[in-house]
């Protein structure tokens, strides 16, 4: 995608709502492609955010808001996914970046919802998969060395983190892990808490989210720490293909896409 400024009348006036492609889903989950060029404008009302222009008319999100990053290299990732949509269809599973861009703007920036979103979070951290290590045995020395990355970012930053030999959850983690976790949402803005709260619903765990969103472990270790018992018993058992492959293969592209995103708004420039 090209990186211009518009100008003229028309041009600020006229928008593109992504809302169209959800309007022209067909049954196999792809639309029609409504647009020719893809560009990335700065915001002239707003100095430091980027939005996207399809043939010169604004993005705007499902909600109808001009899409705007405060990050340029953010909109030309999002651009790109847009611009890589072959010629005549567009395929929305293939374009996780404006899917969470959108969420953090549609729905993140709204007190209630983040709210919710936060507490959600915390509720289920007692049966976070790191907390829940099996009984003394093979799979529980497995979880451990699987673990101990986000372990160890978790003991520096939250305090005294420490998994119980329970399936069914940790209930006694300590107040003041609780109360850091919670500050930590707290603070991020709609596009941090997005990518967190994306990251833990695919990982199944508030302890691998924060940290890999914080830059803390890289997908290859989130990815190993989610599915700790799950490669555990494929190395036991064997592969099933079609199965066990798949699911890896899934997690990790649920990953990959809020750490890029938390990556590309951490680029100056």
């Amino acid at each position: 995608p090209s990186s211009t400024s518009k100008s003229g009348g028309e041009n600020r006036h006229a928008e593109a709502s992504s809302d169209r492609v959800g309007a022209g889903l067909r049954g196999d989950g792809t639309a029609p492609r409504f647009y020719k060029s893809v560009s990335v404008v700065p915001q002239k009302d707003a100095p430091g955010l980027w939005g996207i222009a399809l043939d010169g008319k604004t993005l705007k999100t499902p909600s109808k808001a001009p899409l705007a990053v405060p990050s340029k290299a953010l909109a030309l990732a999002v651009a790109a996914e847009w611009e890589w949509q072959s010629g005549k269809s567009i395929r929305p599973f293939t374009m996780p970046l404006m899917a969470l861009v959108a969420t953090a703007m549609d729905q993140m920036s709204k007190p209630a919802i983040r709210a919710q979103h936060i507490h959600t979070l915390l509720e289920f951290f007692p049966t976070d998969v790191v907390l829940c290590r099996h009984e003394p045995s093979p799979l529980a020395d497995y979880q451990a060395i699987a673990h101990e990355p986000v372990l160890r970012w978790a003991r520096k930053e939250l305090g005294d983190v420490t998994p119980t030999e329970s399936i069914f959850g940790a209930e006694d983690i300590p107040e003041e892990v609780t109360r850091a976790a919670s500050k930590r949402l707290d603070a991020m803005d709609a596009f941090e808490l997005t990518a967190t709260f994306n990251a833990c619903a695919s990982a199944k765990s508030l302890l691998i989210g924060l940290a890999l969103v914080r830059g803390a472990i890289t997908v290859e270790e989130a990815t190993r720490a989610a599915r700790a018992e799950e490669d555990f018993q494929t190395e036991e058992w064997g592969l099933v293909e079609g199965g066990h492959d798949v699911d890896a293969a899934d997690v990790s592209v649920r990953l990959r896409a809020p750490r890029a995103m938390m990556s590309l708004l951490r680029v100056v420039g």
